[in-house]
């Protein structure tokens, strides 16, 4: 089953009662986010499925659709975005089915949904389609049991050791120490164990002397702790906010990649015009780095600025920074966040 309350999350287009739908699972969940899997209690009542999706990373997602609408323009630009940010796993449901209780008409919609899946790439015939009301307990209950089916995401905690870097500060006394802060994102760490340092302007290899969870020592910690730990012989001037601590070998800085980017339209939070200028500070992890964007393209047309939608980008930082294929990223513009991405290809 799906382990994290973070993993899944519930988006609509407006008017298809994605909000009461989202009200209903917490009432059902006793508003307890580890009981079952949503994240209605991540943001506040109304934002936007794009301005979710653009901002954190789900294994994955309710698509809240209305039965007197069916699958609008709307619905679809969704499911796209939803296909390029990455997510695996995708459920339905149709929500308003009481107001219209044919059950011809209902088998129809279905099958111009699994259509619309089936455009974007997913499994159409394995997609749960759950007709109902946000306002029936059966079928908010028949919804999570759908979703507690759908396969667990990988297990960070088998994965190479990763943890990008919060903070670094000197503790004094007779022997000062330098320890570095961040929550770890995959793997195990241990006491004694080599780890890289590496992303900015900095890299080196270290090893672990100590280990502090919630202001005790500890021989290890491991994926979505957070921690605070010592390095043998690395000062403060070694290490910064935005690198990243790695198994040595197993991560690689880079400063140049092509990106699938979801622009975040006026209406939804972006700007009217982004990217006039060809640069964005994009967000990765705990670091943000000056880009330049090369290439700019939308619909498979060269562009010069972007009025929102799905873009492909190719960028070219000022700095390097750790990361990989399907690294995902947010990008804002004048202070102002429009958008958000997924590393389709290392370039340099």
């Amino acid at each position: 089953m799906i382990r994290s309350s973070r993993e899944v999350e519930y988006i609509g287009a407006p008017g298809s009662g994605t909000t009461t739908l989202i009200e209903a699972v917490a009432r059902a969940t006793g508003h307890v986010p580890m009981a079952r899997h949503f994240t209605a209690l991540d943001w506040p009542p109304r934002t936007s499925g794009a301005m979710k999706l653009t901002r954190g990373h789900r294994c994955a997602v309710v698509l809240v659709m209305s039965m007197i609408d069916g699958p609008t323009p709307a619905v679809g630009e969704l499911l796209r975005l939803v296909r390029a940010v990455g997510v695996e796993h995708v459920a339905v449901f149709v929500n308003k089915a009481d107001l219209l209780p044919d059950r011809e008409l209902q088998q129809v919609l279905a099958l111009e949904i699994r259509e619309l899946l089936r455009r974007h790439a997913y499994p159409a015939d394995e997609v749960p389609i759950v007709f109902g009301s946000a306002r029936q307990p059966s079928a908010v209950e028949e919804l999570l049991a759908v979703t507690a089916d759908f396969p667990a995401a990988p297990r960070e905690r088998d994965m190479p050791f990763l943890m990008p870097v919060e903070d670094v500060f000197t503790r004094s006394g007779p022997r000062p120490r330098t320890v570095l802060t961040g929550r770890i994102e995959r793997g195990v760490l241990r006491v004694g164990d080599e780890v890289e340092y590496l992303g900015l302007s900095t890299s080196g290899t270290t090893t672990v002397t100590a280990i502090e969870r919630l202001r005790e020592r500890t021989e290890q910690a491991e994926a979505g702790e957070n921690i605070g730990l010592e390095l043998r012989g690395v000062t403060r001037e070694d290490v910064e906010r935005g690198q990243v601590l790695a198994v040595p070998g197993t991560a690689t800085a880079h400063s140049a990649f092509e990106a699938e980017v979801y622009v975040l339209p006026e209406n939804d939070g972006g700007r009217d015009v982004t990217f006039a200028r060809r640069r964005a500070q994009f967000y990765f992890r705990t670091t943000d780095v000056t880009g330049q964007i090369v290439v700019l393209r939308q619909g498979g047309q060269d562009i010069d600025v972007s009025r929102g939608g799905l873009t492909f980008m190719s960028v070219q930082l000022a700095e390097q920074v750790a990361m990989e294929k399907g690294t995902r990223f947010s990008i804002r513009e004048a202070g102002k966040a429009v958008g958000g991405g997924v590393i389709t290809a290392i370039l340099r």
